[in-house]
């Protein structure tokens, strides 16, 4: 039996829940499209200044829409980063684009955007970043070559919901952009995810989409007298259930992500004495990024010492882990070419995530940090 049981994450839970879903069983109407649904996505709306804002089934989803949105032809090529989740290049692969992988940066696992800019050509239909654990990714340069090419400028900010870059919020900055409510994030229903459609070119079908290709939504705001087949599509909307949870969570928004960073700063005052010594590094934060964490992951330059400090603090019940295996290097990439990405692979062996969430006490979290001070005294 372990020590400890500190998991690496654990979604918040605030005052609302329970009677927010107690009135989404009342009302018997628990799917998607209904009264939850819509105060969330008022919310974003607001939050990202009038930005037609979709609630999505997964972020998975937000992202297969807007891959669908794009309406993929035959050779047209998308930009994206290598050290990512899966889920942010398969849509595109479901739409017979050709992938094109970039590096990520040397002090820090987000996309190296000249990396990005190297691989842009005459076939380049979109360029996807993906703003990791939170940290922006330095859009300036990005914003004016895709202004310039005509190419669309997508942000996963999966995990960056809160964060801004030089005072813009992350998901207003691209075209379009997909944060997830996964329970390993910020803010969260469990699953749950969010299309935010900057560019109003892609709103009306983004809509369509939405409800199977159907235009039901203008249909429910008395805008058709019904609603029939206009699009392909998919059944990408959030239930009412998911949606009662999330628009929870948002009531208490700023207390979360507040707690978060004083979590994260906490780790930083506690481990920095091991940065000192050379044993870890702390991640980077760029001056262009106000940053709300998804999560706080140490870089470890021997990889022998990160495997064996993830076995050490999950032996304890401290749950710490790696996180994303290179796209570029998986099963699946390896049977379309070889190519060389020194630096993402890096970070694919180096960084330990710890964990991260509101309810993290700062016992637990010294229990965490001394833990690591031992391993290392000890080595």
């Amino acid at each position: 039996m372990s020590l400890y049981d500190i998991p690496l994450c654990k979604p918040y839970q605030t005052t609302h829940e329970i009677k927010f879903l107690k009135e989404v069983l009342d009302s018997g109407k628990l799917s998607s499209s209904g009264k939850f649904s819509q105060l969330c996505e008022s919310f974003f709306e607001n939050y990202f200044f009038g930005s037609r804002c979709l609630m999505t089934h997964t972020c998975t989803d937000a992202l297969e829409m807007v891959a669908l949105l794009l309406d993929i032809q035959n050779g047209d090529e998308i930009i994206l980063p290598s050290y990512t989740f899966v889920s942010t290049a398969n849509p595109f692969v479901m739409q017979g684009a050709t992938l094109r992988f970039a590096d990520s940066r040397a002090d820090h696992p987000n996309v190296d955007v000249a990396s990005i800019i190297s691989l842009v050509n005459e076939k380049t239909k979109a360029i996807v970043v993906v703003h990791y654990a939170g940290m922006a990714v330095d859009m300036e340069e990005l914003i004016a070559i895709c202004k310039a090419k005509e190419i669309i400028l997508i942000e996963d900010a999966a995990q960056a919901f809160g964060s801004s870059y030089i005072g813009q919020k992350l998901g207003s900055i691209g075209d379009l952009a997909c944060f997830s409510f996964h329970d390993t994030k910020q803010i969260s229903c469990g699953e749950g995810g969010l299309l935010v459609i900057n560019n109003p070119i892609f709103r009306k079908r983004a809509e369509l989409l939405l409800e199977k290709g159907t235009n039901r939504l203008a249909f429910k705001k008395g805008m058709a007298i019904s609603y029939d087949w206009q699009d392909v599509g998919s059944s990408f909307g959030a239930s009412q259930l998911q949606a009662a949870v999330l628009y929870s969570q948002l009531q208490e928004m700023d207390i979360i992500l507040e707690r978060r960073k004083s979590i994260y700063e906490l780790y930083e005052n506690q481990l920095a004495e091991l940065q000192l010594k050379g044993y870890i590094r702390i991640p980077k934060i760029f001056d262009f990024c106000s940053f709300k964490s998804a999560s706080f992951f140490i870089e470890l330059p021997e990889r022998e010492h990160r495997n064996l400090l993830m076995q050490y603090l999950n032996q304890l019940g401290i749950q710490a882990g790696f996180h994303y295996l290179c796209l570029h290097n998986s099963p699946f990439y390896r049977r379309i070419e070889f190519i060389d990405l020194p630096n993402a692979m890096y970070w694919q062996e180096h960084i330990l995530r710890l964990p991260l969430y509101p309810d993290l006490n700062e016992s637990d979290l010294r229990i965490i940090t001394d833990s690591i001070k031992t391993y290392f005294i000890n080595e």
